[in-house]
Parts: structure tokens; sequence; C-alpha cells
């Protein structure tokens, strides 16, 4: 008889003391999930005493180290067959990250990614996006929409292959550009969800534009060195 999968949630956070809670509540509503990781990322507020009512582990790190280290953190001590990364400003959409596990949990694909509804917000001018959508069609001859969502299932088995998470921005890019070239399968699977985006203020173009280097300066490695 086939062992049973073991899932593993893990929520980086980051001065999230408003929504980590909400979103960790939702996370327990899905039954396949076994074990809740939070890696408290440096956070300047009262994040980690807020995860702990909720998850069964919180890594809380000494200074912020970006959300790709991270993510590291977190798989070095969850102890799941399957890793559900969810970013930690869900909320109650949260919940709908169940949908993720079914095609991994079935060995349909080695990594499902969450793809949003299109933002009625106005963000930015689509140039983080853009660069991220077409690195990877560039590196790898697949063209995905939500090449940057933080939502993800994902087999352990795939994640020991592929090595350590890329630094910064550059974490769901090098995951799926990776994953991609060695020959694993990657599925998106449209969810009606959506979390916090930033606005056409001066910290929201400050923000995106941190991303934007990061994500270069990852396509530009992953160019330089094949996965």
């Amino acid at each position: 008889m086939k062992k049973k999968a073991v899932v593993s949630a893990v929520v980086p956070a980051y001065n999230e003391e408003q929504r980590i809670g909400s979103t960790l509540k939702a996370l327990r509503r899905i039954r396949e999930v076994d074990e809740i990781i939070v890696v408290d990322d440096g956070s300047k507020d009262t994040t980690a005493q807020q995860a702990r009512r909720y998850a069964d582990c919180v890594v809380s790190l000494p200074r912020n180290v970006g959300k790709g280290e991270a993510i590291n953190q977190g798989v070095n001590y969850a102890t799941g067959t399957v890793f559900l990364f969810i970013d930690a400003d869900l909320k109650e959409h949260a919940r709908l990250c169940g949908a993720l596990l079914e095609p991994v949990l079935k060995g349909e694909s080695d990594m499902t990614i969450a793809r949003f509804p299109a933002s009625q917000k106005k963000g930015g001018f689509g140039l983080v996006k853009g660069l991220a959508r077409s690195g990877v069609r560039c590196l790898t001859g697949y063209h995905l929409e939500a090449v940057l969502s933080g939502q993800r299932a994902v087999t352990r088995e795939l994640m020991t292959h592929i090595g350590r998470a890329f630094p910064g921005f550059g974490v769901e890019v090098g995951m799926t550009v990776r994953a991609l070239k060695n020959g694993y399968s990657v599925k998106e699977i449209p969810l009606p969800m959506n979390h916090r985006e930033t606005g056409r203020d001066l910290k929201g173009f400050l923000h995106r534009g941190k991303q934007f280097v990061s994500i270069l300066k990852t396509l530009i490695h992953l160019w330089r060195q094949p996965a």
C-alpha cells in the first residue's frame, strides 16, 4: 500500500501581524495540510507571536534575509513529502490553495501554481510580470502566466533536485525555470483569490523596482549557469 504523503505548509512572513492570523486559520481548514511552518523573516512587529497561535512551528530569523532564504529555512524544518508555499497576506483566501494539492498528491504534476484573476486595481505597468514571463519562456520554451505567484504545491523530490531557492524576489522565477529545465511537470491552477498589491505611489514603484532588478539578476544567473 502506498504511503500517505505528508503535506507541510511553509509560510514566509515579514511584518504581517495584521494578516498572518487569518491566513493561518484558513490554512488549518485545508484537510490535506498536516503541519504549518511559519518563517518570521526578521519582523519588527508581532508577526511571530501571532503565528504561534496557529502554526506547528515558528522559525524566527534574527534579521530580514528575504523571501528566498526564508523559504529555504522553512523547507529545512518541514517534515513533509509535499510542500505548500503560501504568502502570509492571503487571509481567508488561503483556504482556496487546497486546490493546488490534488494534482501533486495524485502524481499528475510535480508543481502547481495558483493563477489569480486579473487585478481590478491599478498597480504597475506590467514591466515586472512581463520580464518574468518573457524570461521563463526564453529559458525554457514554456509560456506561463503566473510565474510570480508565491502560491505553489511542490514535491520534496523536486525541491531537493533543484536545490536552494534563489534569494529575494527571484525565488519564484528560479524555482519555475529550474523545475521545467529538469523535466518536471508544472501546471497552473486558476483560483478566484487575491491578496495585497502595491499601488502607483512612491513606495509601490520602489518595491517594483527592487523586484525588477532581483528577477533580472536571477534570469541572468540562470542563463549563465543552466539548471
